[in-house]
């Protein structure tokens, strides 16, 4: 027969047992820290501009190509592996939203390029790979290097007109707000270029500087949380965020009742 002290003792790490498990339990159901931080006003996911193929594909259920075109932050310099890289985290939100779709996200970022080196790959980095849609991220070295403004302009605009052809749609990224960029005396008007390009083109933006500058203001991320210690790149939190609001983006581009929305 058990005493009455190991009865009791029995009892109560059971009921430890109970609460740590509870505890568990509802952890592994909550999101992980990166989701809770990631929010961000709707009007910084809007665009009044169109990916019509993009939109097409997802309605009927057809595969989806993405190449994500950019630097550093895109080739995901600042994360601890590809996994963690935006292009990565896009493909893997894209996939739980539009489960019908076949979707693949090519990551084509090569770290210290400015726009003049992605048009001189952007045929057989782009075009070759025929996709559906380009997100295209640019400025962040040209602010950087005191580059010239308009050629950046200038590169833009003829590769969309090169994508367009093709039957591509194209989305645009901002540099990131982090403070070698923001160190630098002209980085707005970079900044404000990307704007009037995505203007004159049509072309959704993906309000990155915005984005991020709210995440701060908002407490959601401190800059040594969102930015890593060389003070330019992201991290896998901020990454794995900007996939999620990159994703956010495509995903209002498709019908309401298309998409599995998280």
């Amino acid at each position: 027969m058990m005493s009455p002290g190991r009865s009791i003792a029995r009892l109560l790490i059971a009921s430890i047992l109970m609460v740590a498990g509870v505890a568990s339990g509802a952890g592994a159901q909550s999101p992980p820290i990166e989701t809770r931080r990631c929010s961000v006003p709707s009007a910084l996911l809007d665009s009044p501009y169109n990916l019509p193929r993009t939109r097409a594909r997802l309605s009927s259920g057809q595969s989806l190509t993405i190449v994500a075109l950019g630097s550093s932050s895109t080739e995901g310099m600042g994360a601890t592996s590809p996994a963690h890289t935006y292009p990565s985290r896009l493909q893997a939100e894209l996939r739980q939203r539009f489960p019908r779709s076949a979707i693949t996200v090519l990551n084509r970022g090569v770290s210290g390029e400015e726009t003049s080196a992605m048009l001189a790959r952007f045929r057989r980095d782009v075009i070759d790979n025929r996709p559906d849609l380009l997100i295209w991220q640019a400025g962040t070295n040209s602010a950087l290097r005191d580059g010239d403004v308009a050629r950046l302009v200038d590169d833009l605009q003829r590769g969309i007109t090169m994508a367009h052809a093709a039957g591509i749609d194209v989305m645009l990224m901002e540099p990131q707000n982090a403070p070698r960029v923001t160190a630098k005396p002209h980085w707005r008007d970079f900044v404000r270029h990307l704007h009037l390009v995505s203007q004159i083109e049509r072309a959704p933006l993906v309000l990155r500087f915005e984005v991020m500058s709210h995440w701060l203001e908002s407490g959601q991320f401190t800059m040594a949380e969102m930015i890593a210690p060389d003070g330019l790149h992201l991290t896998d939190a901020s990454y794995y965020c900007l996939g999620r609001i990159v994703a956010a983006m495509i995903t209002r581009q498709a019908p309401a009742d298309i998409a599995t929305l998280r």
